[in-house]
């Protein structure tokens, strides 16, 4: 499966977490749901070598990808960074999640064009990399990474607790 713009998935909840982990790729946007928020992240599917067998009849054992997320860190001293966290760490069982890789989700609230996927990773990549990019919400992350003429809302100061937008569905750090 290629990967589209314009395409909104169909919701997820945890009974469908393996259809879901088929179904995702690298640069899709996520948009993570519960009764007390919304969250959004940015995927990326990291390939596992095969287990190797026993005896050398058997071919290798292959191995699921791991699927990390790009998310902003919403505790710690790091409140408002980038990291990088397992799928099970940014979905929790009370949270429903669908691929949103559209420039007018909720997040965006846009209408310019939303960059290619080699353009939102390597955006991702560099926010996870950066000590000094800070953003209020993963909205604000998400369209920095993934719209194009992102230079007008990168928060270049530290985001204050004060300030903050959002609760975290994670207990990640």
């Amino acid at each position: 499966m290629g990967y589209n713009f314009d395409r909104v998935s169909d919701w997820f909840d945890a009974d469908s977490f393996k259809v879901f982990t088929t179904t995702v790729r690298s640069g899709d946007i996520l948009e993570l749901r519960s009764t007390r928020c919304s969250h959004w992240g940015i995927a990326i599917r990291i390939k596992q070598p095969p287990i190797s067998p026993k005896t050398k009849s058997k071919p290798p054992k292959p191995v699921p990808d791991e699927i990390m997320v790009y998310h902003l860190i919403h505790s710690s001293k790091n409140r408002g960074q980038v990291g990088q966290f397992t799928l099970e760490e940014f979905w929790h069982a009370d949270c429903r999640i669908r691929i949103n890789n559209t420039n007018n989700g909720a997040s965006l609230y846009t209408t310019q064009a939303l960059m290619s996927k080699t353009d939102i990773l390597q955006n991702a990549f560099i926010a996870h990399a950066s000590t000094q990019l800070k953003w209020q919400t993963c909205a604000e992350f998400i369209r920095w990474a993934s719209v194009e003429q992102q230079e007008d809302i990168i928060r270049r100061s530290p985001v204050t607790s004060r300030n903050a937008a959002s609760f975290a569905c994670t207990s990640a750090s």
